[in-house]
């Protein structure tokens, strides 16, 4: 188990190979903690790290 990368929860699901969604913040990611906001249309947008 480990924690989201963009705010430290550990409401962590497993979606797919490598990708994962956090139940807090509403973001996926993958395991090299690159961040994706989700489009109502479910396209998925690159998101910056809170404090960068």
């Amino acid at each position: 188990m480990f924690n989201c990368p963009h705010c430290g929860s550990r409401s962590v699901g497993r979606i797919g190979a490598e990708q994962y969604y956090c139940w807090d913040c509403f973001v996926e990611f993958n395991d090299n903690e690159q961040i994706f906001n989700i489009a109502e249309d479910g396209t998925l947008t690159a998101c910056e790290r809170q404090g960068e």
